[in-house]
């Protein structure tokens, strides 16, 4: 099939799809960050009903286990792995554990972000929070655990599949890398400017990680649920808080499109896409692109993580 066709072929069945039309997972190994509350739950919870093994990560591990325990009653067949993807050490020590465990990894969802939190936080390396976490860590998980989904697909003869979340992001939003670590420009940014670069940052690096890694089984997809309540907006309290949750859906509805993204066998040929909410694939603009700009992404983030690849687990 080809990929123009592919793709057509995809729009047309993904209009219907819905959470009855997920595949048996059986044997099917997912990793999904931030899996214990929202989103990442509810996917969680789907999969886990369709035989899937999932692992989802937490931050603390008292919210871990309450998670832990509410999918149980869905399946036993759940993990969990204690996850800060504001430390990259963090990052390291839960891939490691990943890899000591499983041999295979068929699905990365790379669901956990945090959205305007105070401008004074900061990930442990003193990054922006919004783009440590929603962009820096989730890279780093992924380079770590890039070797495992390429052998799974290899070893499988199927694409093995990552997904990162997006949002909608304006045309004239450009990445400004001094921002990006604390200092007196990055004080000077809003907080909504702030996340939609983070937002803009999962988008090029999912294309870059499609570009770079395509034909070796990897099928990376750049996802947009639309608004969803969740603990996202926890941080903000202004009136576009109160606005996102006023029009925000409930995450049994927003879970259709990440879903189908993870595990409908159309969505093979959306490596490299943006996938709307309700399950609507389209291409990523080029004004968003620019030129060079995921390959600028890739490399900056792999300058930043690089240093962490020799270290211990302690």
């Amino acid at each position: 099939m080809s990929s123009s066709w592919g793709s057509y072929y995809s729009r047309q069945r993904a209009a219907t799809w819905s959470i009855d039309d997920v595949p048996d997972q059986s044997g099917k190994v997912v990793l999904i960050t931030g899996g214990n509350t929202g989103l990442g739950l509810e996917t969680a919870k789907i999969l886990l009903a369709r035989n899937a093994k999932v692992y989802i990560t937490a931050r603390d591990r008292d919210r871990g286990q309450q998670a832990l325990d509410e999918l149980r009653r869905v399946s036993e067949a759940i993990h969990v792995l204690y996850l800060d993807l504001a430390d990259l050490h963090s990052v390291r020590r839960a891939a490691y554990d990943f890899l000591r465990r499983e041999h295979r990894l068929h699905v990365l969802i790379n669901n956990a972000g945090v959205m305007c939190p105070p401008l004074s936080t900061l990930t442990r390396q003193r990054y922006d929070l919004q783009f440590g976490v929603n962009v820096l860590g989730h890279f780093y998980l992924t380079k770590l655990l890039l070797p495992i989904l390429l052998s799974t697909a290899r070893q499988t003869g199927q694409e093995a599949r990552v997904l990162n979340y997006t949002c909608s992001i304006s045309s004239s939003c450009k990445i400004d890398y001094t921002t990006l670590m604390d200092g007196p420009v990055r004080r000077k940014c809003s907080l909504a400017r702030l996340h939609q670069q983070s937002k803009l940052g999962t988008l090029l690096f999912s294309h870059e990680l499609a570009d770079q890694y395509g034909e070796q089984g990897i099928v990376s997809i750049a996802v947009n649920p639309g608004n969803v309540y969740t603990e996202l907006t926890r941080h903000s309290k202004d009136v576009g808080t109160v606005l996102w949750n006023m029009f925000s859906k409930d995450v049994s509805k927003a879970v259709v499109t990440p879903l189908f993204a993870a595990t409908s066998p159309w969505a093979e040929s959306l490596n490299g896409k943006l996938l709307l909410p309700l399950t609507h694939p389209v291409d990523i603009r080029a004004s968003l692109l620019g030129r060079c700009e995921g390959e600028t992404l890739w490399d900056w983030c792999a300058a930043q993580t690089e240093c962490f690849d020799d270290l211990n687990d302690s």
